[in-house]
């Protein structure tokens, strides 16, 4: 065959090879050489005007039918992204959300079922409604201590004969907060009145015997600030979730749990119905193999709709890529997937889920399926000699004899898209 070192060179300014991650074993490799050599071998020489046109069709070709091959592996291989990749699914999203975190390798249950029966909450104090503007506090120097679980912070305040009690509430935030010891702290106002309110960080019964995030309490010598401002008033007290899974009670201080640190879930409200979670193969990743599946499929139509005239001898691209699909038209809409009067394919819509749950799409593309017979037939020819798709003029007839070819790649027309990383 005719040998053109210079077929492709301009599409290395057009295209960018695309990193695939298939591997091939030797064995694999070796099939594809002896391939290309008996095909070089019984071929024509040909006589090629290779536009730049007729060269980006070529590599359409081409890299459309790997696409198709490669999605159909993938949705063959049980072991594929496509089936062990999962996702959480919440029967009530109100009450109970998860995910994963980290993509679980060991088997997990059909489903979990959640009956959250009190939330995890803070600790909350809302001290006396005080008016703004009025002076009730003391003049003079006002220390008094926080106890929480990481031990005891004590706070000193001065208040002139100007503060007003807004002035000395927030002055006292603002000092509880710059500490950062698990307690946010802010100013309540109602009206011309306002209270400090302190809320814990942290949710659930605390170690302590009282149960308490923490307590407040006025130091030796204190003017009795704490008091003044009734920050002791607890509203809230903090309390542990509580619920069950698969009828198994529990107990947390958070609303956050983790299960055999894989499965985390997230408690929003109370239940009013048990919560079934239910781990599946996460369909975005089955829509975006698909959708490559489909487009690959339907840029082939195209490209065959542009084809012009072909001389005798030369295969029809049209027939090839319907071939895979015509005789199949009814196994595919069961599946879900439309042929539409053009030949073309679309995906349904937001049915993705069914054709999973109901193994639709595995049984389309299992290994030894018609289907896929069909599929591994038509993307070797496409891959293997796209050139066969293009317009060209025979000069000699292939020798018949059976010669041992010589260097098989540099004979060929094909060999071009090797060395752009498309073979």
């Amino acid at each position: 065959m005719l040998v053109n070192t210079n077929i492709y060179n301009h599409m290395s300014t057009q295209f960018v090879p695309k990193k695939r991650e298939t591997t091939h074993k030797s064995s694999e490799l070796k099939a594809v050489y002896s391939s290309m050599s008996k095909l070089n071998k019984t071929s024509p020489l040909y006589l090629v005007s290779m536009s730049g046109k007729k060269q980006e069709h070529v590599i359409d070709i081409k890299e459309q039918a790997i696409t198709l091959r490669d999605v159909a592996e993938s949705f063959s291989d049980p072991e594929s992204r496509v089936y062990s990749e999962k996702t959480l699914y919440s029967s009530d999203e109100e009450s109970v959300t998860g995910s994963f975190r980290r993509q679980p390798k060991d088997d997990l249950p059909p489903e979990l079922t959640i009956s959250v029966d009190q939330l995890a909450s803070e600790q909350v104090n809302v001290g006396e409604y005080l008016y703004s503007s009025g002076r009730d506090i003391t003049p003079g120097s006002h220390s008094f201590a926080i106890d929480t679980a990481d031990g005891l912070s004590q706070f000193s305040i001065s208040v002139s004969e100007n503060d007003s009690n807004l002035d000395v509430q927030s002055r006292l935030t603002e000092a509880i907060n710059n500490r950062d010891i698990g307690i946010n702290a802010s100013v309540v106002r109602d009206g011309s009145t306002s209270a400090v309110m302190l809320s814990s960080v942290e949710t659930g019964a605390s170690a302590a015997s009282s149960g308490l995030q923490f307590s407040l309490k006025d130091e030796n010598g204190g003017q009795g600030i704490v008091d003044s401002l009734g920050l002791s008033n607890i509203v809230t007290r903090p309390q542990n979730s509580e619920f069950t899974i698969n009828g198994e009670a529990h107990s947390s201080t958070s609303n956050h749990i983790s299960i055999n640190q894989i499965v985390e879930l997230d408690f929003h409200s109370v239940s009013k119905a048990p919560v079934d979670i239910q781990f599946v193969p996460d369909t975005r990743i089955a829509k975006e193999q698909l959708t490559s599946f489909v487009d690959s499929y339907n840029k082939l139509v195209e490209l065959a709709e542009q084809e012009g005239p072909v001389n005798i001898g030369s295969r029809s691209l049209l027939k090839d890529v319907s071939g895979m699909i015509k005789k199949h038209t009814d196994t595919l809409e069961k599946a879900g997937i439309h042929v539409d009067d053009t030949g073309r394919l679309h995906l349904p819509e937001g049915d993705e889920t069914n054709l999973f749950r109901e193994e639709k799409l595995a049984e389309l593309f299992r290994d030894n399926s018609e289907f896929r017979k069909d599929i591994n037939k038509a993307t070797e020819r496409l891959t293997l000699d796209p050139i066969a798709y293009i317009n060209k003029l025979i000069v000699t007839y292939p020798n018949k004899e059976d010669k041992a070819s010589g260097a098989t790649y540099t004979q060929s027309l094909y060999s071009g898209l090797m060395y752009n990383n498309y073979a």
